[in-house]
């Protein structure tokens, strides 16, 4: 597409925002891409309304949520453009023009960071994309995403071990990897969409305790959301919790809103999906150790715009996998604010020398 003057790839430049399908056709005279979930922050929704012209810089959400327009209104929106420049507090007209003006020119900069002199995405081929971000280091081939659904008896007892149920090993679709001798955690998009294989180990000697398939990046999505109960999160806010089995797990104990995280703080895309899933309120629910205080300090502050609660573990317990289905529902009703862990966090340094306390 002619842009400015200058050629970009459409679908390599909204691929930063918005995941496509995978194995997408595209044909070169199509005019626009397959319907997708609009990355418009302040859309609550996860049905596909959001579509990019290919032949014209301009996008349409059928849900009309605002985003509508040319690339440069839609990247305004998406990228909180018009807010940084205060574009709604100009005192007079003619300054809300200029500061519109100003969102609208660091807009064309971030679509022209894109330019390139043909496609990326070959259309008409097929080709599987290595999922939602044009960072995305390569694509991950089927080959890769393919395991034994067969589970051996070690891999049942260990799940057994960790209070993982038969119907869950059924829902989540686990399995078994023969070769490397680890159990198979099989790691969605918020569509459904399988982007790689979390193989854990079930060995003390084994380490390290978690591989993932290269090519791509495990904080491109939020483990869990393609199960999440959208409606138990706009009662009772999305919890964060850090690994593939505490999700699993809390999923088993009816907190059917719960995501795991697969690493440390949030990253830009996890903020991304969480402004789509839009929930009034995140709970914390990370390790009770260094890293998990880490955590909750990277995500709390990408998550500002939200009201946010920290799950605090009683004597004994620090981590959600050695928790009961009625201690999990009980720390989390006892939840604090932000506000005070910070103050319960700092007391307990100045009483116990030690950060990885709370």
């Amino acid at each position: 597409m002619n842009y400015k003057g200058r050629q970009i790839d459409p679908l390599a430049f909204w691929n930063r925002y918005v995941t496509f399908p995978d194995a997408m056709r595209v044909d070169h005279d199509d005019e626009f891409a397959p319907l997708v979930v609009c990355p418009n922050p302040a859309h609550d929704t996860l049905k596909r309304h959001f579509q990019v012209n290919l032949t014209q810089p301009t996008v349409h959400c059928f849900a009309h949520c605002g985003i509508s327009g040319s690339y440069e209104h839609a990247v305004c929106v998406i990228e909180g453009l018009y807010d940084q420049f205060d574009v709604t507090g100009a005192p007079n007209d003619r300054e809300r023009k200029r500061r519109y003006a100003r969102a609208f020119r660091q807009a064309r900069k971030i679509i022209l960071k894109q330019v390139s002199t043909g496609p990326k995405i070959p259309r008409k081929s097929g080709v599987k994309k290595a999922g939602g971000n044009s960072r995305a280091t390569k694509v991950v081939s089927a080959e890769s995403l393919r395991y034994e659904s067969f589970l051996p008896a070690v891999a049942i007892d260990y799940l057994e071990r960790r209070g993982i149920s038969s119907s869950s090993v059924s829902s989540w679709q686990l399995g078994w990897d023969s070769a490397e001798l680890r159990l198979v955690i099989p790691a969605r998009d918020e569509n459904g969409h399988l982007k790689f294989l979390i193989k854990r180990a079930i060995r003390e000697k084994d380490h390290p305790k978690y591989l993932y398939t290269e090519g791509y990046p495990k904080t491109h999505l939020l483990f869990g959301a393609c199960q999440l109960d959208l409606d138990l999160v706009s009662s009772q806010g999305l919890i964060l919790v850090e690994g593939s089995t505490d999700t699993i797990l809390f999923h088993q104990f009816d907190l059917r809103n719960t995501v795991g995280i697969l690493g440390t703080g949030i990253s830009e895309e996890q903020r991304r999906i969480i402004a789509r899933i839009n929930p009034p309120k995140v709970i914390h629910f990370f390790d009770k150790d260094s890293a998990g205080i880490r955590n909750i300090e990277i995500a709390s502050a990408a998550l500002k715009k939200y009201p946010q609660y920290v799950a605090l573990y009683h004597k004994g317990k620090s981590d959600p996998g050695e928790l009961t289905q009625r201690e999990a529902h009980r720390q989390i009703s006892r939840k604090v604010t932000l506000r005070q862990f910070h103050q319960r966090l700092n007391v307990t340094r100045r009483e116990r020398k030690s950060v990885g306390a709370y």
